[in-house]
């Protein structure tokens, strides 16, 4: 009887744990798409509510929240995104600071379709809000630093493609357990990393040059949001052996 009330409450915990780390990593990819989509030019997670001003365009959790339990909400929401609002009704009319939505040109249906999806489930919850956030402003402080110009978030699946250097994913599954991690990923950001150990045989960039714009607080801000990564199913990467490409970074 013992032993079934352990396998009753391991598979509890599993239900219950399982879907909040998958829905946790959909939040993360979307975020991903949606910024290097352009999305977050004109568009928040959620409607800031310090500010006195009109935003640009409404909020991802104004937009689930007006047309939540509308049937017909996705192919006129798919329709507004991939051709824009010149020629369609303002629904959001005096609350907002564009005139119309232009046309996404560059986003494929395929991708507008998994966003729309997404953000009519967006939960409206107040933590789950602020973690999407979070997420957001990482994502764009590691764009204006020029983070995004050599890392992506998620690993290269192309074999062929030699990625410029590894992506955050791979970074947080290969320190996030490591000892004095944090330290030794500042000084790699800060100071660069030429004259060191070789670490990423996989990649382009011969070394890592250092980010002389770039605040130290900064620096702790994002590396604490990489080591946070989901990192499921990205293979921990293995250290060459001491000496191994030494000269080369």
């Amino acid at each position: 009887m013992a032993r079934l009330k352990f396998s009753l409450a391991t598979l509890f915990a599993l239900v219950v744990i399982f879907p909040v780390s998958a829905a946790h990593a959909k939040d993360q990819q979307m975020l991903a798409l949606a910024n290097a989509s352009g999305c977050f030019i004109c568009h928040k997670i959620a409607p800031d509510a310090g500010s006195d001003e009109l935003p640009l365009a409404p909020s991802y959790q104004e937009i689930a929240l007006r047309y939540r339990g509308d049937k017909d909400a996705f192919s006129r929401l798919l329709d507004r995104v991939l051709h824009g609002t010149v020629y369609q009704d303002q629904v959001w009319e005096g609350e907002i600071g564009m005139r119309f939505m232009p046309p996404n040109v560059n986003v494929t249906r395929e991708d507008a379709s998994s966003l729309v999806h997404w953000i009519l489930k967006l939960d409206i919850d107040p933590q789950v809000a602020e973690r999407l956030m979070h997420h957001d402003r990482m994502l764009t402080l590691s764009t204006v630093s020029g983070c995004t110009i050599c890392h992506r978030i998620d690993p290269v699946k192309v074999s062929r493609v030699i990625p410029l250097a590894p992506s955050f994913r791979e970074v947080a599954a290969h320190y996030q357990d490591r000892p004095g991690n944090k330290d030794r990923l500042l000084e790699s950001i800060l100071q660069g990393t030429q004259g060191n150990q070789k670490i990423w045989q996989n990649v382009n960039m011969l070394y890592m040059p250092p980010n002389v714009a770039l605040k130290r607080e900064d620096g702790v801000r994002l590396i604490e949001w990489i080591l946070s990564l989901d990192t499921k199913g990205v293979p921990r990467h293995m250290e060459p052996p001491a000496g191994m490409g030494s000269s080369r970074q």
